[in-house]
């Protein structure tokens, strides 16, 4: 209780008083560090009254006490996020050292805010030569796992002696809006269809890298794949368009908002849009769609039947590319180029070659989310991989971005049609890595944001979809399929990880029942080592690549984690206990 923490350090300085004042729900921030200064050394440890964490605090190296919470996890385990002796075990002081002075340069706001342009600046005034070894020995070294395969496995091994698994993830990115149409010569994405080979060979290495190191006694592997390395970044937006265009003659359609359409609703609405079909053509157009034969066409059947896919827009949909249609989508749809066309099936042919080496290896492949207006066409595809592969354990992990408001909506949308068309549900929850670009190119093109006003709302949306994962292994009335769907809690935050593993408790779901926890490479990794040592499935996301390649996702997370790496304060007390603890145990012998 606030009244028992205030009489512990009554007559001290306190660093942090507010927030310790508000502490009257019973320790209501677990997780969160609170250090005080402090004339004596102290230790107590007490029970809260109203919520099942114990509190504890005491002395740290004679001056400092912290405050940690253990919360009971499933079995009844307890997390301890505060333990920075055994939280940094398997890291030498050069290191400890090295995160200590990466986390206090992130801390300073100028040189966070103009990144990019200090590295474009020392690479035009130096080349690149200097700038990246620099690069290389500090940050690189800190968030990355290091330039090929063979540099990642020492790390990797490294993780699991911790009971840490790794997500590879060649992290070369791509961004359509960041330069003009044809000249993407500042970014690592299309540079033709041969680069896309290559890079879809370099997603087979990881994925050969992530099945050796779990055959070494490694977690369950995971390789991550992001289509804009496999395929042209305009096309991925091109297609969205036309998703977006489906979608919005369906609504048309659907008068009465079910999300489903009977055949009345359909011939009524493209004969009222103008249609000069009649009603039998516009009926087997419909039976065409109807996929499963239940006299229905469901928002799926509708995306499925008329989007590209294998073919694309074959017979079903030649019929409707008339005026009835154009109508129906505002005029906003606008037909695949033949070009277009043969980089979409070579797409779909690298993204089919993946999952199938994928699945074939016993590795589990994450989809990456990108900007929104790639997003639908990255959603369409995840999906048509999740129901090909998806049928007997999760194998395909789509990725939902919580910053956004409608990501509820998306992922108990996407769980309907998993159910419908019996497959396992398999997603990556986090919170969103485009913040920046996304409000800023809703500015540019006037319209309403699409991102969560507040941190506040983005916090509670991302613990209701987790929740809404969660809650279906258990409802009643979920079958097989729905008890393996599959969730991996990618959050640097410790009260949204507090609450998963609460909920897990609940629910009585185990530590391996397909939940799985992922931080940054270099990014909370107490969080990290404490779920791991307590035996759930914990990884770290672990970029690699050329450094000059990586540049653009270590500028990106640096600009999009800016708070969060001006918020470190509990990671870096932690890791400055430990290297005085370090430096005084061998004078005193112990």
């Amino acid at each position: 209780r606030s009244s028992d923490l205030r009489e512990l350090t009554r007559g001290c300085r306190c660093e942090t008083a507010r927030m310790m004042q508000n502490m009257s729900a019973g320790a209501r921030s677990a997780g969160r560090g609170i250090s005080s200064v402090v004339s004596s050394r102290a230790a107590h440890t007490m029970r809260s009254r109203n919520n099942p964490v114990w509190v504890q605090v005491r002395a740290l190296s004679g001056f400092r006490i912290h405050v940690e919470t253990e919360l009971p996890g499933a079995e009844g385990k307890k997390v301890n996020f505060a333990d920075a002796k055994r939280s940094y075990a398997n890291k030498t002081s050069f290191e400890l050292a090295r995160s200590l002075m990466i986390f206090r340069v992130c801390a300073v706001r100028p040189i966070v805010a103009n990144a990019s342009r200090l590295y474009r600046l020392a690479t035009q005034t130096m080349g690149h030569g200097l700038p990246d070894s620099v690069i290389r020995a500090s940050f690189f070294k800190h968030f990355c796992g290091g330039e090929n395969e063979r540099d990642l496995m020492p790390v990797m091994d490294r993780l699991s002696s911790n009971g840490v698994g790794a997500i590879l993830d060649y992290a070369a990115e791509a961004d359509v809006a960041a330069a003009p149409r044809g000249d993407h010569a500042d970014h690592p994405d299309y540079h033709g269809e041969a680069a896309c080979d290559a890079n879809a060979e370099i997603v087979m290495a990881s994925i050969d890298a992530a099945a050796t190191a779990a055959a070494r006694g490694g977690q369950e592997p995971f390789a991550a794949c992001k289509f804009t390395g496999i395929g042209q970044p305009e096309l991925l937006e091109r297609l969205s368009t036309i998703l977006c265009s489906l979608n919005a003659s369906f609504a048309r359609l659907d008068s009465e908002g079910n999300g489903k359409l009977t055949v009345a609703q359909f011939v009524d609405g493209l004969h009222k849009a103008g249609s000069t079909l009649t009603a039998q053509q516009l009926g087997d157009i419909f039976n065409n769609l109807d996929l499963d034969k239940n006299g229905m066409v469901e928002y799926g059947d509708w995306v499925e039947g008329l989007c590209p896919s294998e073919a694309i827009f074959t017979a079903p949909f030649d019929p409707l590319e008339e005026p009835a249609f154009t109508q129906l989508t505002d005029g906003s749809f606008e037909r695949l180029t033949r070009e277009e066309r043969v980089r979409y099936s070579r797409m779909i042919a690298r993204a089919s070659r993946l999952a199938e080496y994928a699945a074939s290896k016993g590795v589990k492949l994450l989809i990456d989310a990108e900007q929104t207006y790639m997003q639908p066409a990255i959603d369409h595809l995840a999906l048509r991989m999740m129901q090909k592969y998806n049928t007997e354990s999760p194998i395909i992990f789509n990725t939902y971005q919580c910053y956004l408001k409608d990501a509820p909506e998306r992922v108990a949308r996407d769980m309907e049609r998993a159910d419908r068309q019996g497959f396992i549900f398999a997603a990556k929850a986090v919170r969103g890595a485009y913040m920046v670009q996304e409000r800023r190119l809703a500015a540019e093109r006037g319209y309403d944001s699409p991102i969560h006003d507040t941190k506040e709302d983005t916090h509670a949306c991302y613990d209701r979809v987790v929740d809404q994962i969660l809650s279906s292994k258990t409802s009643e009335g979920a079958d097989e399929l729905a008890h393996k769907a599959a969730v991996m809690v990618a959050s640097h935050n410790e009260e949204s990880i507090v609450k998963v593993v609460q909920r897990m408790g609940q629910l009585n779901l185990e530590p391996k029942d397909g939940i799985y926890f992922a931080q940054l490479q270099g990014m909370c990794d107490h969080v990290s080592s404490a779920l791991g040592q307590e035996g759930y499935s914990v990884y770290k996301y672990l970029p690699y690549g050329p450094v000059k390649e990586v540049m653009p996702y270590l500028l990106r997370r640096l600009e999009e984690n800016s708070d969060i790496m001006g918020a470190v304060g509990k990671q870096r007390l932690m890791i400055w206990t430990e290297l005085k603890r370090r430096l005084v145990a061998p004078l005193l012998g112990v």
